[in-house]
């Protein structure tokens, strides 16, 4: 039974790289057309979206970040003599205030890189997100598919998690290589980057689910 759930899991796999295979295959003109009227509306959003976020953070966004910031020190000078602050542990706060302070500077940071974000640069911006996006469904559905093709000890783990990210970046380097004979295209380092991250992303999200799934199982065994 696992072989055959195996081999229908490495059919929608393929399925997926012969999507992104055709997605490649359109050329970039075709391709500008076909998603015109998208990447129009996609480059008001950030516009609109830079300029809420940077009139937030100018008043509000900078007194609630200094907050933070002075929040994180309190907690980290009295953890050791106080371990807890209204119930809750201040080490679960002292890494939520860290998270909040770290996409507070990411935030930041996305206002400089949308901002003024022009028609040709929205359509870069949604093609390289494509880009991430379609590789991070490859990783997850080829971690999903190498799952049980070895026993389960540490090393096996990381070495299908390895061979599932090397599989990705190959066929993001072949990809590469197709769109040398696509009008309009060509290869480009950067993208095997993105597509790489990508699937690296979409290995280490179907890690984590597993881990929350299993442990629900458990839960939901434990109660019957």
């Amino acid at each position: 039974m696992k072989k055959v759930a195996r081999n229908r899991n490495w059919i929608f796999v393929f399925a997926w790289m012969i999507v992104i295979f055709m997605l490649s295959a359109q050329p970039a003109d075709q391709s500008l057309v076909l998603s015109g009227s998208l990447t129009r509306f996609f480059a008001d959003a950030l516009n609109q979206l830079s300029a809420f976020i940077e009139y937030f953070t100018r008043a509000q966004g900078t007194v609630v970040f200094m907050a933070g910031i002075l929040l994180l020190i309190h907690l980290l000078e009295t953890q050791a003599d106080e371990p807890r602050l209204f119930g809750i542990k201040k080490r679960w706060i002292i890494g939520g205030t860290a998270i909040f302070l770290a996409l507070a500077i990411g935030l930041f940071l996305f206002v400089d890189f949308i901002q003024d974000t022009s028609f040709d640069y929205a359509g870069r911006l949604m093609r390289k997100s494509a880009h991430f996006i379609a590789y991070l469904i490859l990783g997850f559905l080829v971690s999903h598919t190498r799952e049980d093709e070895m026993p389960a000890t540490t090393a096996s783990v990381w070495k299908r998690r390895g061979c599932s990210l090397l599989f990705c970046v190959a066929y993001a380097i072949s990809d590469e290589f197709h769109q040398l004979f696509v009008p309009g295209r060509g290869p480009l380092l950067k993208d095997v980057l993105i597509d790489g991250s990508g699937a690296a992303l979409g290995i280490m999200l179907y890690v984590g689910a597993k881990k929350v799934w299993l442990r629900w199982e458990n839960k939901i065994a434990w109660k019957r």
